[in-house]
């Protein structure tokens, strides 16, 4: 109600703000305010980075791997073949064996398995049959 008498006092007083008049104040931020925000930046990057720092710790205090490594992977898939537009045919590595794997529409099933073979060759003396005394 007090705004719409002064709104109404200015109408009457025949526009004062024409005549050279106060103008209307504004609420103003001071430059103290302002300043804060590199300050509030700067606390937030320091609290990240202790952060970070923290998490990285406890990782190596507790021993537990990096995201990314295969450190706790038990399975790994060698090599994939497409048959035909809904058949796969797949090298699965799995406990130190190797799986012949087929997926179809019916499901999937094991063809074949290969245990403990190794990625490399096998060397020549290693192959070659030892001859009986």
């Amino acid at each position: 109600m007090r705004t719409l008498w002064a709104a109404w006092a200015l109408m009457a007083s025949g526009g004062a703000l024409a005549d050279g008049g106060a103008a209307i104040p504004f609420k103003q931020d001071s430059a103290g305010a302002a300043a804060a925000l590199p300050g509030g930046a700067l606390g937030v990057l320091l609290v990240s980075a202790l952060a970070i720092a923290a998490v990285y710790w406890i990782r190596k205090r507790l021993n537990l791997p990096l995201p990314g490594k295969d450190a706790g992977r038990h399975l790994r898939v060698l090599q994939t073949e497409r048959l035909g537009p809904r058949t796969l045919l797949s090298v699965v590595e799995f406990a130190g064996g190797r799986y012949l794997i087929a997926q179809s529409e019916q499901g999937v099933s094991c063809l074949a398995q290969a245990a403990g073979v190794a990625d490399d060759a096998v060397p020549a003396a290693a192959a070659a049959p030892k001859e009986a005394p």
